[in-house]
């Protein structure tokens, strides 16, 4: 398992290799603060929610659960945030939850760890838990120049196998019955901007799903 406690403690990790993984304020709650406005006041999944440091930034009495492939993710997310739901799920994509639990799933830096050809499984479990016009809030990779040219080695490192375009996103979510509410690009989430522009190295996109989907 690559995501045990060598990443997330920093050693073989690129992004985590100072410090490890922790909860970084300035960054959660800069995602919290672009998400919380499409959560609604339902119960939340954060897919891939590592220790639960996003998802306890909606923890305002409503259900919260999270699920991710590392056992030891799962493990501290217990022990930090005794009041969220967290799973261990399998590499799949298929998510242990019933239909239209959720009004709100969260996806941050996850899907950019899947491969592309598993991509279409995972979005259509999210439809299926979701809600009928609940809300997929992901930030992923922005896979253009800028991103080849600044992140080359740290993305190899990570396994980001499963990047894409942010308009490649944009039509894969349509092709699976989301609806675009809306799409920015950034250069990371410490930094305050996110432009409509197409070209900066992260992107974000919030799409809801059809009725009827």
């Amino acid at each position: 398992m690559f995501f045990d406690r060598d990443y997330f403690e920093g050693r073989t990790s690129y992004f985590y290799r100072f410090g490890g993984y922790r909860d970084v304020g300035s960054y959660f709650d800069r995602l919290a603060g672009w998400f919380q406005p499409h959560a609604g006041d339902g119960a939340v999944l954060d897919l891939g929610c590592a220790y639960g440091f996003l998802l306890s930034r909606f923890d305002d009495g409503r259900p919260i659960c999270g699920c991710d492939v590392s056992e030891w993710a799962m493990r501290e997310a217990r022990s930090r945030f005794p009041r969220g739901e967290f799973m261990v799920i399998d590499g799949s994509g298929a998510l242990p939850y019933e239909d239209e639990r959720f009004t709100a799933v969260l996806c941050t830096d996850v899907l950019e760890h899947i491969a592309p050809e598993r991509h279409g499984r995972v979005l259509a479990e999210v439809s299926r838990v979701l809600v009928a016009g609940g809300q997929f809030c992901i930030t992923t990779p922005n896979l253009g120049r800028i991103r080849r040219w600044l992140y080359a080695k740290a993305d190899r490192v990570e396994r980001h196998t499963g990047m894409r375009h942010v308009n490649e996103w944009k039509e894969k979510l349509r092709r699976h019955d989301f609806e675009i509410i809306d799409r920015w690009t950034y250069l990371n989430g410490f930094l305050p901007g996110r432009l409509r522009s197409t070209w900066l190295p992260e992107c974000a996109l919030v799409a809801r799903k059809a009725a009827g989907a």
